[in-house]
């Protein structure tokens, strides 16, 4: 085979999130050249847009705080949240998520990456075998953006951005409840001085993903003389194979096709498809999607995905995604948002068709949105009481009567009624069964109980769940008319189906033998994490711990 060589490094690196910039970093750590070429024209991918948080057993922090948790408890841990999902979520896997994990953390702590425990926020299924209440989440500290010179407006904005306030994502667990509790109040002041502080000294400080990534960002500058081995507006458009052997990419950078050149190998941390239409369509299986809910990263449509598969690299759990239950409401604003928090908060409930519950609504989001589509519940509507509106509606003003935004009601994206019939009638649901739920579930939640489905039991339930609330912090009766409901649909927030690969990252085709200088992680791969969501940050984790491990595997062979 005879290629044209525009450019020759050791590890090209498809994909900037936190799985693509961990692998840059543990490459250069490794004597090795790497290129981090990103198809947007903003580096941090799905990462940056997200809350930033890592999640990892018995980590480093962990251990520093004393916070009792082994590497034992997090593979039993896994073993029986994840369950047996096939090569995916391996037991090599698991040992070597946990193991580089330890490893990859120690790293960017050494490196200079500033991190600090998500304190009280437990795990998904804390009651599990070997689940952990404390907390095995950490993120980043707040980052001056003017660190970053130049590249501060290349770094993709985090979503949180949006609240106007330097909040930690742990923090705003507590902010949203400001009002609820002493305990809250002071969460929210913190944040507030720090806002104004930052604001005083004219400083913009990253937080959540925009931190994560802008302090990798940040050490690979400082390491590069300002010059990092990234390319933005670069899409890898094809692998190029010699002899069975992955030896580069096709990418188009600035509009103009170039061939790398990749010695050690290629290493895909793209992300997922989630919002590839046509990718969604034909996977979905039976949780039938086509991306239209989906609020994941705008560059998250599949091509590096698609490249290995026409390599015949075999995949699985292309059905499944990271689903967060929305309620989708076009200008509504911060009461739309008070909105999407309903399933974790008294007074509300989600029905299906029927009239009926169908689940715990307070559950890890992944799992509620699981059960919608299991029980036929797409969309499903989320109903609540005139109390629920006054304890956590933004924008309400009882000096004017007004409980809800009028446009709101106006335009029927929530509908409102005196009573439980007359709502069960605007939104054809059988007035007689919905009465029903609300009863049976009233009698119940008045005394803090779910007998059902057991809401608001778990510590993972009570941590987000109203910390002023007696004497069930997610649950409380529907009393107080008059009543309102809305549609909830199963959004998403990436696709977490893939190739399968080994434990070394290492992709593998149809007859489960390497695909030679190929490497994968993240959301482009099937995740160690299988159908569930162990804890905020399980999939950042994902994508960081393997892309680790890929750079390192690819130095050393």
């Amino acid at each position: 085979m005879s290629t044209r060589w525009d450019r020759s490094v050791d590890l090209l690196i498809a994909g900037s999130g936190g799985g693509g910039m961990v692998a840059g970093l543990a490459a250069l750590d490794n004597g090795i050249e790497p290129l981090i070429v990103e198809k947007q024209a903003l580096v941090g991918g799905s990462t940056g847009l997200s809350g930033g948080i890592v999640w990892l057993p018995n980590n480093p922090l962990m251990r520093a705080a004393g916070i009792a948790d082994s590497h034992e408890d997090g593979l039993a841990y896994l073993a029986d949240v994840v369950g047996d999902v096939g090569a995916a979520s391996s037991p090599a896997r698991r040992e070597m998520f946990l193991t580089a994990g330890y490893e990859m953390m120690d790293f960017l702590i050494r490196k200079g990456v500033r991190l600090i425990r998500c304190a009280g926020y437990c795990d998904y299924y804390p009651n599990h075998k070997g689940g952990n209440v404390s907390g095995r989440a950490v993120e980043g500290t707040p980052l001056d953006a003017a660190k970053l010179g130049n590249w501060s407006d290349k770094l993709q904005p985090s979503l949180a951005e949006n609240y106007g306030y330097v909040v930690l994502t742990n923090e705003l667990r507590s902010v949203q409840y400001y009002n609820r509790s002493l305990r809250t109040f002071a969460v929210a002041t913190r944040v507030f001085l720090r806002t104004r502080a930052a604001h005083a000294t004219r400083r913009r400080l990253l937080t959540n993903g925009a931190s994560l990534i802008g302090q990798m960002l940040k050490i690979l500058l400082d390491v590069s003389d300002g010059s990092p081995p990234l390319w933005t507006n670069a899409a890898i458009e094809d692998l190029i194979v010699d002899d069975g052997r992955v030896v580069g990419a096709r990418v188009v950078h600035n509009g103009e096709a170039v061939n790398v050149a990749a010695r050690k190998g290629v290493l895909l941390a793209a992300g997922g498809f989630s919002r590839n239409a046509d990718m969604r369509r034909q996977y979905s299986g039976d949780q039938p999607n086509d991306g239209s809910w989906s609020i994941a990263n705008a560059g998250d449509t599949g091509e590096a995905l698609q490249a290995a598969i026409r390599l015949g690299a075999k995949t699985d759990l292309l059905d499944e995604a990271w689903w967060l239950p929305s309620v989708f409401i076009a200008n509504g604003g911060a009461a739309a948002g008070s909105l999407g928090q309903g399933r974790q908060r008294p007074g509300a409930i989600y029905v299906d068709s029927t009239g009926r519950r169908f689940c715990n609504e307070s559950n890890s989001y992944v799992e509620v949105g699981k059960a919608m589509y299991a029980n036929k519940a797409v969309p499903c509507w989320m109903i609540f009481d005139e109390g629920y509106v006054r304890r956590y509606v933004a924008g309400t003003n009882p000096l004017k009567r007004e409980h809800l935004p009028a446009a709101l009601i106006e335009s029927g994206a929530v509908k409102r009624a005196p009573s439980i019939g007359d709502l069960a009638r605007q939104i054809d649901l059988p007035a007689d069964e919905l009465a029903r739920t609300i009863q049976r579930f009233n009698r119940f939640a008045a005394d803090g109980l779910d007998p059902d489905f057991g809401r608001g039991q778990s510590a993972y339930n009570d941590c987000l769940g109203d910390p002023g609330y007696r004497p069930n912090r997610a649950l409380g009766p529907l009393d107080r008319a008059p009543y309102y409901a809305t549609r909830v649909l199963p959004a998403d927030v990436g696709t977490c189906g893939g190739v399968i690969t080994n434990e070394h990252a290492q992709v593998l085709d149809q007859q489960d033998r390497v695909i030679e200088g190929l490497y994968a992680t993240g959301n482009t791969t099937a995740t160690v994490m299988g159908r569930t969501y162990p804890g905020a940050g399980a999939s950042i984790s994902n994508s960081m711990v393997f892309g680790y491990v890929a750079a390192r595997h690819a130095a050393a062979h």
